[in-house]
């Protein structure tokens, strides 16, 4: 199944998540959190979105 680009983004922020979680400098720790933050805008930006309409 291919991922959704959600899904993708998601997956790269939990996996940077754990990469700055075991980092052994605090460079490499930083580096990951702006990772993290920056896919994780990424999945919000492309996340599934409800359409709502309204009907009189």
């Amino acid at each position: 199944m291919i991922p959704t680009r959600y899904e993708y983004y998601r997956a790269r922020a939990r996996e940077h998540r754990a990469l700055a979680q075991r980092a052994a400098s605090p460079e490499q720790r930083t580096m990951h959190d702006r990772l993290v933050g920056a896919y994780t805008g990424l999945a919000r930006k492309y996340a599934l979105r409800q359409t709502v309409s309204l009907r009189a």
